[in-house]
Parts: structure tokens; sequence; C-alpha cells
């Protein structure tokens, strides 16, 4: 054996690792090191290439010789050491540091597998709650619907802001003594215009003199432009001259009308039709609300009577699918990538991750939970589940689809059947099951215990054997197939 391996148990599901090698081994690694480094180093009264061992040590120093070495030394011992302790770590290890000043000794930190302890979850019960439609969300929509109907209606009444107001407006620029010049600035006539208190026209004060008049009104005034003003009369003095001809008031119908409905949509002969229909998808959406906060409150609870210990590199995969994820969506939605679209926000990558952590971990609690829920019920995804899936997510083809739709078609079921995308779907299958019998349990419904293997018919275990490895649901994120335990030996991380 040419390696002690000590380790020590940490926190959070690591291990400490301490590898040393055995001195004959390092000096074998020593000599073949020498002739590399011999070739690359002049010492006077020897060839290149031609210096004795210890001649070369004294001269370059035992830590050069060893740093040619050490670093693929280190994979190779990695993996040894794993073997020879018969473990299997969750990922890669992380080297801390190269102890070599006597012997030459590793110090890696080692993550080791989720451990996952579930409470009595056939005992959970979560109540359901009553779900109502949102009054108040039924009146907005009932209002947005009457704005969208909204006209101008003639107002008895002195002109306000927002109102639309039919005028003759005349604006001649004034001399230095204050005569009207032949400068005609405004020359409007039956001119409609809509006096606006948040965007203004220019000059400024032309939309306030504009307000508090009524129909047949008549009104003159000046008005100075500023001198840094970018209009071509900056620094200029105008009289305006205003004639109203008509006011009219934007104006919401005061209730819905069999009109409104009818003009809203074809499926809807009256008022009430609407409203009918407004409530209906009111209390969907509220059952749907409802449905999910049930679904995460029962989730919680089982990780509440749970015992869940795992590494802190677990949560770092959690929060690279969460980014994986965005920076997906992001780019559908037309954009360069995640970082683009934090250089809007002034938020760094770093910046965003730390924020993701949170709901990484959570989302990590869950799925170690529901791993060791689907195996404690016994739960397999078979082949007519994962093709039913699958079909639904490719959607049905058409009667009338041409050879290329066709193809395509078949194209993405088959990209779905694929060793490397199966694993994935059928993840995601098995956990729906886990949460519907979970939810089944809170409810208080009569489960079933378990199903056992006995019993299986050859095709049966056939299929169980092929989807052994295929129909666990996956920590949170894709690593779990990405890295598999034989990867995770590969080769420790650099510190």
């Amino acid at each position: 054996m040419t390696l002690t391996v000590t380790t020590e148990p940490l926190e959070s599901r690591q291990l400490a690792m301490t590898i040393e090698v055995a001195e004959e081994r390092i000096d074998q690694e020593m000599r073949k090191a020498a002739r590399k480094v011999a070739q690359q180093v002049r010492i006077p009264g020897f060839r290149k290439g031609r210096v004795p061992f210890q001649i070369l040590l004294q001269f370059v120093g035992r830590e050069a010789i060893i740093g040619e070495f050490v670093d693929e030394l280190g994979q190779d011992v990695y993996k040894e050491a794993l073997e020879q302790e018969g473990l299997e770590p969750f990922y890669m290890g992380s080297l801390d540091n190269v102890d070599t000043e006597q012997a030459v000794r590793f110090h890696l930190t080692i993550p080791l597998p989720p451990e996952v302890t579930l409470g009595e979850y056939r005992d959970l019960r979560v109540e359901e709650e009553e779900v109502e439609a949102d009054e108040e969300q039924i009146q907005e929509r009932v209002q947005a619907i009457l704005e969208q109907n909204a006209d101008y209606v003639e107002a008895d009444r002195p002109s306000q802001y927002g109102d639309l107001m039919t005028i003759d407006l005349r604006g001649v620029a004034l001399d230095d003594e204050g005569n009207e010049s032949e400068t005609i600035v405004f020359d409007e006539e039956d001119w409609d215009v809509t006096p606006d208190q948040e965007n203004p026209m220019e000059p400024a004060g032309l939309d306030e003199e504009l307000v508090g008049l009524s129909p047949g009104e008549e009104k003159s005034f000046e008005i100075a432009w500023p001198e840094d003003s970018p209009s071509m009369y900056a620094g200029a003095t105008v009289r305006f001259s205003i004639k109203v001809h008509k006011t009219q008031a934007f104006q919401t119908p005061p209730e819905m009308t069999d009109e409104i409905a009818q003009n809203f949509g074809p499926d809807f002969e009256t008022a009430a039709d609407l409203l009918e229909d407004l409530r209906e998808n009111a209390l969907q959406e509220a059952q749907q609300r409802a449905e999910a906060e049930h679904v995460q409150k029962v989730l919680q609870e089982l990780i509440d009577m749970s015992d869940l210990a795992y590494p802190p590199v677990a949560v770092e995969l959690e929060i690279d699918r969460l980014v994986r994820n965005v920076d997906m969506r992001v780019r559908q939605m037309g954009m360069q990538g995640l970082q683009q679209f934090l250089e809007f926000s002034d938020q760094t990558i770093e910046d965003y991750r730390e924020s993701s952590r949170e709901e990484a971990e959570k989302s990590l609690r869950i799925d170690l939970a529901l791993i060791e829920f689907s195996q404690r019920e016994n739960l397999k995804v078979s082949n007519e589940e994962f093709e039913e899936h699958i079909g639904n997510v490719a959607g049905s083809l058409s009667e009338d689809a041409d050879e290329e739709a066709a193809k395509e078609h078949a194209d993405t079921l088959e990209m779905m059947r694929a060793d490397h995308s199966r694993p994935l779907i059928e993840s995601e299958i098995l956990k729906d099951k886990s949460i519907k019998l979970l939810l089944a349990i809170a409810r208080g419904e009569d489960v079933p215990e378990p199903d056992t293997d006995e019993g299986e018919s050859e095709e049966d275990e056939q299929s169980t054997e092929e989807d052994a490895d295929q129909g666990e649901i996956s920590a949170g994120s894709e690593h779990v197939e990405e890295e598999t335990a034989s990867e995770a030996a590969e080769e420790p991380a650099d510190s």
C-alpha cells in the first residue's frame, strides 16, 4: 500500500481527508521528474540531462522537483484513496493544500452524499382552505373593461387638465418695444388639444392658460420662451389669442351594459354573462393559487418533520441550475443572456447568485425529501407513463400535418427518449407522482402501503432494471445526472 489515508468527519456532510504518499513512491516520482528538470537547467561541470540526481537535488531543491509532478500525482492518489476507503463522493473534492516539507501529504475536503431521514410522513395532515372569488379583483376587472369603453363627452363646465378642447389659437412674437411683429408662431383653427399637467407643451405655461376656460370664451395672454430653450423662439415673448369652441371630458361608463359585454366578446350577450365569466375566472385563479400554496405547505411540513444533511456544494450546484434556467429564459426574450440583464439593474452575477441562495436551498431540501419519499414508497415510472408525458409535451400531430411537420414531431419525441434526456424527464414525472401521493396522505385519504418487488412479472423486472437509475428525482439540479459518483471521483477541484 503506497497511501496512508486518514479521514475526519466534518459538519454538513463533509469529510476531511489527508493522503500521505509512501516515501518509496515519492522517490520514484522525483527521479522521473529529475530527468525532465535536468534538461531545463545548466549546472557547471555537467552536460544538460547528465546531472546526477543528488547534485541536481542540491542545485534546484526538493520543492522544485516535487513541483514537476505533484499535480498529476494528486489526481492519481485522489482516485486511489477513494477506492481504498470505499468512498463515493457527492461531487468533486476540493484540494485545501499540499504539504511537501517532509512527507508528501494532500489535504482535501470531500463532499459526501446527502442524508435524509423522513419523519412519520404517513401521519402528516394539512387542512385545505376554502376558496372564494376575490370580489375586489372582479371589480378591478370590471372597471378596466369600463375604462376601455370610455369616451369623450361634451362638458358643460370650465376646462380641466385631460379634457379634449377644440380651440382657435394664434401666437405672434413681439418686438423689442412690445408690439406684434410679422413672426407668426401659432395660427391654428379648430385645433384639438388636451392640456396635460405632467407632459406640458411648449412654451411652458401654455397648458396652464388653457385650463379654466368655457366654450365660447376668448382669452389673450403673453408667454416668454426661456433663454436656454432649444426652440428657435428662445428668448422671444409671444402674444397668444385663444377662442374655445368645445370642451369634452373623458368619461367612463357608470356601469356594465349589455352593449359593452357584446363588444367585449362574441360569447357574451348580456352584462350578466360577462360578469359571471369574470367571477368564474377569478374563482379558478383563486383555486389555483390556493392549490399551489397548499402544495408548498405540505412540502414544508414534510421538510420540517425530517432531518436533512447535505454538503455546501449541493446548494452551489442548485444555484448553478437556477442561474442557467434564468439565463435561458432571458435569451428567449431576445437578450444576450443573464449578464446583460443584470447590467440593466446594476447587479453582478455574484450578487444575483447570493440573492438566489435562499430559493436554491429551499428547492434543494424539497427535492432531497421527495427523493427519499419516492424511494420509501417504492415509486417507479412506467414506460406508459413516460410515453404519455412526452406525448403531452410534444403535443398532438394534426391530421393535415405535412411530412416536414410529422418529421419534426417524431424528432422531438426521439430527442426526449434519448439517453441524455430520459433521466431528467423521468425525474419530473416521479416528482409529480410523489407530490400527488403526498397530497393524498395530507388529505387523510386511504393510501395503500408501498408496493414490494415481490410478484413482479419478468417483463416488469426487466423494466425496473432498465429504469433503476433513470426513475429517481434529481436533487434539484442536473448534476445528479451530469456528475455521477465515478465522475466525482476523477479529480479534486483546485483550492
